[in-house]
């Protein structure tokens, strides 16, 4: 045997455990974050979510599918917080997992989505200007047609 075929068998040896140790070091695929978001259908301007106590205010437009604000959220130990007025007005289904409500806001054709923190009404996350419906699919929050991954703590990434 030549030295050529001597330093192949060494090298295939090397390439294949190359290859065990590149499989065995392959990173897990990541599942989607998934989010225990359920639907709020606000019926009046007045709605419970779970634990929670929504106040919408008054209707917007007399038709019971958007409220003028301010929003106020009350707690099951009543302790309440109220939006700022630039949530609003609100439309739409709203969503929430306890801690965090969803809320879609509409002015002058410009939709925008809030993320709010259910204790302290505070803004965590707003979305830019879009058309369309709001819906979570697979670990992802749309606003129209742009996907906003999810954190593990349920709140779109920046």
């Amino acid at each position: 045997m030549n030295a050529f075929a001597k330093a192949r068998v060494p090298l295939a040896t090397l390439l294949a455990a190359t290859v065990s140790v590149a499989a065995q070091a392959a990173p897990q695929r990541r599942l989607p974050v998934v989010c225990p978001y359920q639907p709020v259908e606000p019926a009046s301007g007045k709605v419970r979510a779970d634990v929670l106590t929504l106040d919408l205010g008054p209707s917007a437009n007399g038709d019971g599918k958007s409220w003028r604000g301010p929003l106020t959220i009350t707690q099951q130990d009543g302790t309440t917080c109220t939006a700022d007025a630039a949530v609003g007005p609100i439309e739409g289904t709203l969503y929430s997992d306890g801690q965090h409500l969803l809320v879609t806001t509409s002015a002058g054709g410009s939709r925008r989505l809030f993320v709010l923190s259910t204790t302290s009404c505070q803004p965590l996350w707003k979305s830019n200007s879009f058309t369309g419906a709001v819906y979570l699919k697979d670990g992802q929050l749309y606003t129209g047609k742009t996907a906003n991954k999810l954190n593990p703590d349920c709140l779109p990434l920046p």
